[in-house]
């Protein structure tokens, strides 16, 4: 089971982005844009065991579509951008950088089911960062009744071989399906975007064995190479059985809190398949 604490903070929407880039900053990032205007924050680490090569984008605008100028912290929208932009070759300072991954389109990063979200909204941010990755989980007061979201930026622990650099994984509790992006696995290192990839639970159908609770990293891969990685740090159920929002589970000196992250009662929702997971505060 996990051995990281997640921090928890209280930060007000319009600071949010600014906060993930210091803690980013504060764990042994860089951002090494060359060009802000148009590169926006590229962010770079060599990881915890200082021999990685890990790039993505992050910037503070709420759309997908490139060159928009609608900011995330200082309107409503629920969102801000990233890509996983594949290594990066800074230019002089103001001259634009170079991408591998240049076909990447851009993707939300949302921090809410709601449809909008006041600058001025508090968040208990949980998180959880180091040179590999960066996880965020916001969540919202019981009188808001709003679902928290859970983010996951960086490299996965993998099965195989990596690329040259090392691949680097968006994952969330808001999406679409049962997938993640990745921007290498190992038979598609020509590819000039990410690869998506559907992820999978180590679970059956229920969260019980007599009083012993199960969960699980999620895990991801594809149909002709099989399972190639997992994501740490985060805990997803078999079913929504017996769960509730804010449940304490304990393993010995361990607590770990569950957190419903959409609304509804289906238990495929996105990268971590369950609507409930979870992860250590104590």
């Amino acid at each position: 089971m996990s051995d990281t604490i997640f921090n928890k903070i209280t930060v007000l929407k319009k600071d949010l982005y600014s906060k993930l880039k210091q803690i980013m900053l504060e764990s042994g990032w860089q951002n090494i844009s060359s060009r802000p205007s148009t590169d926006y924050d590229v962010m770079f680490s060599n990881g915890e065991n200082g021999k990685k090569e890990i790039y993505f984008q992050i910037r503070d605008i709420a759309s997908t579509t490139t060159g928009s100028s609608t900011t995330f912290s200082n309107t409503n929208s629920r969102f801000f951008s990233t890509r996983l932009s594949g290594r990066y070759l800074p230019g002089s300072s103001g001259v634009a950088g170079t991408f591998s991954k240049n076909s990447d389109t851009w993707k939300a990063v949302a921090i809410t089911y709601q449809s909008e979200i006041l600058p001025n909204q508090p968040i208990e941010l949980y998180y959880s960062c180091n040179k590999d990755r960066l996880i965020f989980l916001t969540d919202y007061s019981l009188s808001l009744t709003l679902p928290s979201t859970l983010n996951y930026i960086g490299v996965p622990v993998t099965f195989a071989d990596e690329h040259e650099w090392s691949s680097c994984v968006f994952a969330s509790s808001i999406g679409s399906g049962r997938r993640l992006y990745v921007t290498d696995i190992k038979n598609d290192y020509s590819v000039t975007a990410p690869i998506t990839c559907l992820t999978y639970l180590g679970l059956g159908s229920k969260n019980k064995i007599g009083e012993k609770i199960l969960m699980s990293n999620m895990f991801y891969g594809s149909t002709s190479e099989g399972l190639k990685g997992t994501i740490p740090e985060v805990f997803s159920f078999g079913s929504t059985d017996g769960l509730v929002n804010g449940d304490l589970i304990k393993n010995e000196e361990k607590i770990y809190k569950v957190f419903e992250t959409t609304p509804g009662t289906s238990i495929v929702y996105s990268s971590f398949i369950s609507k409930f997971i979870a992860i250590r505060i104590q």
